[in-house]
């Protein structure tokens, strides 16, 4: 994969190496992918960024092409992004985290506060201490949260997914926006060749199955507020209002958007929204 106008890099932190793709200049954005993507996520934001900012899209361990690491709390990830960061010399910085980004975004600035201007968390509850209806077995969660118990339960998922990677994944993104086709053909196609690398997918499902360790850390974390200002986004169309609720009460100063005719992909559906919320948020950040 490739962007127009970026240096790709992979910088090697703690026992893994991390994609990075950068653009631009400016005060630094560090945007964080989620599962089952990569930095992909992000093509259409890097531009409308990079002629303000500095951006750099960072692939989590094992998700895209950053290599496995041992452990895939959300503490010890969080530890490989602040390493990252020193690697990368940045000042304080402004994080933007999408699905598990968003995870990793939280326990990121709940531990790293000083080095942030401000977190964006988007698409997602933060395990351990959102509310619990947001895992609710009901009929309107059912198709949204799924995926949680059945990511995390031991031998099943590779040995049914295995060589039908496709089928799981073009599903996921068939249903998960709020008009077909929001996210390419050839995204959808770069995201089932990225996980049926041998061991990708196996590899990747384990942030779900140290979900339960990570919520255990999240609550001890969540004692205090984060301090950094916080900026919420959900699709209207899949968490939307709830995000009020999932991220609204670890933060001491929070703002919230529910994007219009958006599901799960903000970045791929509504990315020229998007970056609206995300300067108008900046502007208000320290």
């Amino acid at each position: 994969m490739a962007f127009a106008n970026t240096k790709s890099s992979m910088i090697a932190v703690g026992d893994s190496q991390l994609q990075c793709y950068e653009a631009g200049s400016g005060d630094p954005v560090l945007l964080i992918s989620g599962w089952p993507e990569s930095a992909l996520t992000w093509e259409k934001v890097i531009p409308l960024l990079a002629p303000r900012y500095r951006v750099i899209a960072v692939e989590p361990p094992a998700l895209g092409t950053s290599l496995p690491t041992a452990r895939y709390d959300m503490e010890s990830i969080a530890a490989l992004f602040r390493e990252l960061v020193e690697k990368l010399k940045l000042p304080r910085f402004h994080l933007v985290g999408h699905d598990i980004g968003c995870w990793i975004g939280y326990t990121y600035a709940a531990k790293y506060a000083d080095t942030l201007r401000g977190a964006t968390l988007m698409e997602a509850a933060v395990p351990g201490i959102a509310p619990g209806g947001a895992y609710a077995f009901t009929a309107e969660q059912a198709k949204k949260t799924w995926h949680f118990f059945f990511n995390c339960l031991p031998e099943l998922p590779e040995e049914l997914v295995a060589g039908r990677e496709n089928i799981y994944l073009e599903w996921i993104f068939r249903h998960r926006v709020a008009h077909p086709g929001a996210i390419s053909p050839e995204a959808v196609a770069e995201y089932v060749r990225l996980y049926s690398r041998p061991g990708a997918f196996v590899e990747a499902l384990k942030y779900y199955r140290t979900i339960f360790e990570s919520g255990a850390q999240n609550r001890v974390l969540a004692a205090n507020k984060l301090k950094p200002p916080v900026l919420a986004i959900g699709g209207a169309l899949w968490l939307g209002e709830a995000i009020a609720n999932a991220i609204g009460p670890l933060a001491e100063n929070f703002h919230m958007l529910s994007m219009a005719d958006c599901a799960h992909f903000p970045p791929e559906e509504k990315p020229a929204e998007l970056v609206a919320a995300l300067e108008a948020h900046f502007a208000l950040c320290p």
